[in-house]
C-alpha cells in the first residue's frame, strides 16, 4: 500500500512498477478497479432488466391468450349477462377487472415471495459475499415498474374487452 503527497504522480509511480524487470509487481488503483468493477455490474444489472421486460411481455401476453380463450369459453355466461340487460360497457369493464385482480394478486403473490425469499437468504449472502439486499418495492422506481405492469395488462385485456364490446352492442342493436 502506498500513499503519494502529489496526485499527479500516481499514475507515473503506477507505470514505473508495472515496468520494473527486477520484480514481478503490479500496481492497482483501487478507484480505478473499483470504478471497472461497476461498470461491469452495470452491465450485468442492464442485462438483467431486459429479461425481466421480456419476462414480463411474455406474462402479459399470457394473461390476453388466457382471458380471450375464457371469453370464448364463457359464452353462455356473458350471453345470460347480456339477456338479463348487462349494458356493453359492463361487460367491457367486467373483463377489464378481471385483468387488473389477476395481476394485483399476481403482484402480492410476487412482492411476499420476495420479501419471504430476501430474509430467507440474507444472512447467507452477506456472510458468504458480504452482499446486503434490501426488500422494498414501495420505491419511487418500484411503484413505476409496479404501475407499468398494471397499465400493461390493462391494454392486453383490451382485446377480448373489446371483443365482447362489440358482441354486445351487436345484441342490443337488434
Amino acid at each position: 500500500m502506498l500513499g503519494l503527497k502529489s496526485k499527479m504522480s500516481i499514475f507515473g509511480v503506477q507505470r514505473q512498477i508495472n515496468d520494473l524487470k527486477e520484480e514481478p509487481l503490479m500496481a492497482i488503483l483501487p478507484g480505478v478497479a473499483l470504478a471497472e468493477l461497476w461498470q461491469m455490474v452495470g452491465l450485468f444489472e442492464d442485462v438483467l432488466r431486459l429479461i425481466s421486460a421480456l419476462v414480463l411481455l411474455a406474462a402479459v401476453l399470457g394473461l390476453g391468450a388466457v382471458l380471450l380463450s375464457s371469453v370464448r369459453e364463457r359464452n353462455q355466461e356473458i350471453h345470460l349477462l347480456r339477456i338479463l340487460g348487462a349494458p356493453p360497457y359492463y361487460l367491457f369493464f367486467l373483463i377489464e377487472m378481471e385483468a387488473v385482480l389477476i395481476t394485483l394478486a399476481g403482484m402480492l403473490i410476487g412482492g411476499a415471495s420476495l420479501y419471504v425469499a430476501l430474509i430467507l437468504v440474507e444472512d447467507a449472502l452477506f456472510a458468504n459475499f458480504g452482499l446486503y439486499l434490501e426488500a422494498d418495492l414501495l420505491t419511487l422506481e418500484g411503484l413505476s415498474i409496479l404501475g407499468a405492469v398494471l397499465l400493461s395488462a390493462i391494454v392486453v385485456a383490451a382485446v377480448p374487452s373489446l371483443q365482447i364490446y362489440t358482441t354486445a352492442s351487436r345484441y342490443f342493436e337488434r
